[in-house]
């Protein structure tokens, strides 16, 4: 083995979550070094994004759906954190060029460190204290039984907003977090580990969302129609206020990363495993 792990449960983590209640700023800030606006590095969505402190320090990425309490994310390298929180306190810190995925609904406190590059997978619940360390590059998921992390998705969709109604969901494995203040929204997940997620909010018109594989999506929609396929392992990321039409189609494992704008319909087709931004 390249790396080491070290995870610990339970009671004698309690100075752990007495931390996470100190740091419980409600006026959370996210802070990018390298690009100050944030708006190409970081999406923050879901009912209590305003308690996020995200922190991003050399060209990665953040993403985080926070439905849950305080969330602290802090990304150095060109990695990525990708966060669905619908349950207590986390803390998620990425060093590398690695992928980290959490979806937690547990209520005790989550923290979870990677200090090597291979892809991080925490599915946490319950409600013991969770504290995860690892370090090397090779992946891995937590907890370590697939049969056990399949299990975990007791809940596997969760849909908020005034037009929740508007939202239809198939899963396979994986996990749904939609939030629909806007048009018709159709998610379909297709996940044999039950790793994939897709995180919407959609503040726009109808959104189509498809991800087959242990990837992710990620949409924030202030705009037109949109229609987004993943397909492999990689993290699709979307921002959009374009009035048209957006259409995005990912067929390899790299990362992509759209921020879409204007008038005009935008159609974009990625495959292989490089990553790939727009525009």
């Amino acid at each position: 083995m390249n790396g080491s792990k070290k995870v610990f449960t339970g009671f004698g983590i309690i100075m752990l979550a007495a931390l996470f209640v100190a740091c419980n700023n409600p006026m959370a800030q996210s802070v990018d070094a390298s690009d100050p606006s944030g708006q190409s590095s970081r999406t923050i969505s879901g009912i209590n994004a305003a308690d996020v402190a995200a922190v991003i320090t050399g060209g990665g990425f953040i993403n985080v759906m926070n439905n849950g309490a305080h969330v602290a994310a802090t990304q150095t390298g060109t990695g990525t954190i990708n966060i669905a929180n619908n349950g207590g306190i986390m803390a998620a810190t990425n060093t590398g060029t690695g992928t980290m995925t959490i979806n937690s609904n547990a209520t005790g406190a989550v923290a979870v460190t990677n200090t090597g590059n291979g892809r991080v997978t925490v599915n946490a619940t319950g409600a013991a204290a969770i504290a995860i360390v690892h370090s090397g590059d090779e992946d891995y998921t937590y907890p370590e039984s697939s049969k056990s992390l399949v299990s975990l998705v007791a809940s596997p969709a969760t849909v908020t907003g005034i037009n929740a109604w508007d939202v239809v969901t198939a899963i396979t494995g994986g996990q749904v977090n939609v939030q629909n203040n806007g048009g018709h929204v159709v998610a379909t997940i297709t996940s044999p580990l039950g790793l994939g997620r897709i995180s919407i909010i959609n503040n726009g018109a109808t959104l189509s969302a498809t991800e087959t594989g242990e990837g992710s999506i990620s949409i924030t929609n202030n705009g037109g129609v949109l229609t987004a396929s993943n397909t492999g392992n990689g993290p699709m990321t979307i921002n959009s206020t374009c009035t048209a039409a957006v259409t995005v189609t990912n067929t390899g494992n790299g990362r992509v990363f759209v921020t879409a704008t204007g008038t005009i319909p935008i159609t974009l087709t990625h495959t292989g495993p490089a990553d790939y931004y727009y525009p």
